[in-house]
Order: structure tokens, then C-alpha cells, then sequence
């Protein structure tokens, strides 16, 4: 296959894919064709189903949707989008047409109980729910010659496992805030996770910590802080599977409402790059990157973001990527982890005394010295 033809394609879009990006939709496209060669140059045999994992912000959707074209237009593939919620559908439909990408291609909610068939590529946005029932509904249904999922977190609270063919994988977290293609973040840490020393944290410096989400384990806790909230003239608002979603969202967007309360409904498809604090409860891996993530899209406003958590979280977000600065609440307010300036000189001053010190070591002999010295002992 001539590939030069793939670039081409590329640069009749507005997308400009980043390096990885390009990176990853060539490599995952020769998965599907059967023109991958491995690090030992053997070509591998064609792929039926592809995991990309990529971070949030990383550009997930643009990269699914250049795939999909190139399937499309080296083998007229048709083209299935699936995700769990409407405004997904909807964000990939913008996407298409805002980089001129020009996918024909049918969307699909998750939950559809009867959905098309005769489509050859099957691309499953959030795709950590590709092992779902309802998912796996689709597929039995659909048959499709390939499946391509989109992920930033590829793990289940179920521990049920992914079953995909290949996973494609290039620029972390940590290393995409180098880049610049993530917002650089500070990390604050409190002694626990409680709605009313939540809402006094937030509630001494607002400014501080400007339009926020909050994650709570439970809807009753949502309720709790969002009446502390507007009793100190706060305007914050509970999102759950029940309210009207969309028209908070667009509030907050707006700027009317500058802070969000919710337990796991925004962990996915809510992207505001205005957002600048995520209050991130404690979980492990997977959910706290997923949290942590909503406040990693960089914004010309806001150079630097930042994410609060607990010390009783299972995962700091300090493990995933380096901060800029760390704080960590006391009685007097938020104090600064910096490192003691002078460390390096004392680490290099007791490297210098090491190197200088006159160290008296063993003798050693031989085995034959050895035997003679034994035997003048003996005598």
C-alpha cells in the first residue's frame, strides 16, 4: 500500500494532527490493513479489533475519526460511532465537520436495542465499556469486520478484562504537560473528604480556585455541599443521571453556575477547558485519572490548573504526572512542598568527604598463600 497517499489524506483535512497523533493513526490504521511490521520486522497478521489509549485532552475523537477515514477511503469501509451518551454522538459529528474530515458515518447510542447493520468498522468511544452488556449486544448484532476503541483509562472496577487484538499506546499524561499540549497543574492535598470542609476551603478563596467540579462518593453528599454552597452565595448546581444535564453543563459553560457537584456522572464526554479546579475523592487508579483529567485541557486564560485531593485517596495524581507545585493544608493554611534548596549541596558535599576518606581494607590471598600460611601456623 502506498502510503505517501495516507499523508495526503491527512493534509486535506484541518485537523493537523500532533506527532503522536500522526503517529498513532498511521500505526493502528497498517494494524487493521495487515501492513504493521513489529520491532523485529516481521509484518503481523491484519488485526480485527484496536484499543487506542490516549489521555484525556490528548485528541481521542480526532484521531478515531482520521482512522476511520482512511479505512473508509482505501476499502469504502462504513462507518459505526457508539457511545453511552448523546452529547458524545454529538461531539463527533461537530469534530467531523469542524476539521473537515468529512466521515460519513452513522452514531450509535450504546443502548440502542436495534441497530444498523452492514457496517465494517465499529469505533467505541469510552471503550473501558466495550465488555458492557449492552455493548456486547451491539456487537452480536452489527458483526463488524472491525472494532476500533477509544480510551484514556482501559480499566473496569469489575476487573472483567478488554478483549481487543492490539492496544496502540504513545505520549502519556506526564508527558503530553510537557509538550504543551496539556495544562500544567498544582496539586493540593487536605486531611479528609467531607462536604463541609469542602465547602469552607472553597468558600474562603474563591478566587483561588475559580469555576470547579466536585466529585462525592454519594448523591446525598452532592445535596449537602450544594446547600452550604448557596447559603454562602455560591452558585452551585447537583448533576446526576436524573437533571437535565445539558442545560447545567451549558451554565456552567457560561459561567453562570461556577461550581459542579457529582459523584461519577462527569467522569466522561464533559470537556471544558475553562474549568479550573477538579476536587477529586478518593478512589483508585483508573477513576481518579479520569477525574484528575477533566482539569488537564489547556486554556489561553488559565496557564496553570489545579487538582485537590485527600490523603486518604488510594492514588495520588502526583504518581500519574509531576506537578508544578505541591500544597499541603495545615492548621495556617496551604503550605508549599518545595524541595530544601541547600540539598544538593550537602548530597554533594558528603559525596566529596566519601571520595576523600582513607579506608583500610582486608588483605586477601590466595588459596595457595593460604595453604602456607596454615601450614607455618601448624608448625
Amino acid at each position: 500500500m502506498d502510503w505517501s497517499a495516507l499523508q495526503a489524506l491527512l493534509r486535506q483535512t484541518n485537523a493537523e494532527p500532533r506527532p503522536y497523533q500522526a503517529r498513532i493513526v498511521e500505526k493502528t490504521a497498517r494494524m487493521f490493513l495487515g501492513d504493521y511490521q513489529n520491532g523485529a520486522g516481521e509484518t503481523e497478521p491484519a488485526a480485527r479489533s484496536v484499543m487506542i489509549e490516549s489521555p484525556t485532552g490528548s485528541g481521542k475523537t480526532v484521531m478515531g475519526l482520521l482512522i476511520a477515514k482512511v479505512l473508509q477511503q482505501f476499502t469504502g469501509a462504513k462507518v459505526g460511532w457508539v457511545a453511552m451518551r448523546r452529547n458524545l454522538l454529538d461531539q463527533v459529528q461537530h469534530e467531523n465537520e469542524r476539521h473537515g474530515i468529512g466521515l460519513d458515518l452513522r452514531t450509535i447510542s450504546m443502548f440502542e436495542k436495534n441497530p444498523p447493520s452492514g457496517l465494517d468498522l465499529l469505533v467505541i468511544d469510552e471503550a473501558q465499556h466495550d465488555a458492557s452488556n449492552s455493548c456486547s449486544h451491539l456487537h452480536n448484532v452489527i458483526q463488524p469486520k472491525w472494532i476500533l476503541g477509544l480510551t484514556a483509562t482501559p480499566f473496569r472496577t469489575d476487573h472483567v478484562k478488554l478483549c481487543f487484538d492490539k492496544v496502540v499506546k504513545d505520549a502519556g499524561i506526564h508527558q503530553l504537560i510537557q509538550d504543551g499540549y496539556l495544562s500544567r497543574f498544582d496539586h493540593y492535598t487536605l486531611p479528609r473528604w467531607e462536604a463541609a470542609s469542602l465547602a469552607d476551603t472553597y468558600c474562603t478563596e474563591p478566587e483561588r480556585w475559580g469555576k470547579s467540579i466536585f466529585f462525592f462518593h454519594m448523591v446525598e453528599e452532592c445535596v449537602a455541599f450544594q446547600r452550604l454552597m448557596l447559603e454562602r452565595g455560591i452558585a452551585c448546581d447537583v448533576v446526576t443521571g436524573e437533571t437535565d444535564r445539558e442545560s447545567q453543563l451549558e451554565a456552567f459553560r457560561r459561567g453562570d453556575v461556577r461550581v459542579l457537584a457529582n459523584c461519577m456522572v462527569l467522569t466522561e464526554g464533559f470537556d471544558d477547558p475553562t474549568l479550573q479546579t477538579a476536587w477529586v475523592r478518593p478512589s483508585v487508579k483508573g477513576p481518579t485519572i479520569q477525574m484528575a483529567g477533566r482539569a488537564l485541557r489547556r486554556h489561553e486564560s488559565l496557564p496553570v490548573k489545579q487538582i485537590v485531593q485527600c490523603r486518604q485517596t488510594k492514588h495520588p495524581f502526583v504518581k500519574t504526572a509531576s506537578p508544578r507545585q505541591q500544597f499541603l493544608w495545615h492548621p495556617d493554611g496551604w503550605r508549599p512542598l518545595k524541595v530544601n534548596p541547600k540539598l544538593e549541596l550537602c548530597s554533594h558535599n558528603a559525596c566529596r568527604l566519601i571520595a576523600q576518606t582513607v579506608v583500610s581494607l582486608p588483605r586477601f590471598l590466595t588459596r595457595k598463600q593460604e595453604r602456607r600460611r596454615v601450614r607455618r601456623v601448624r608448625h
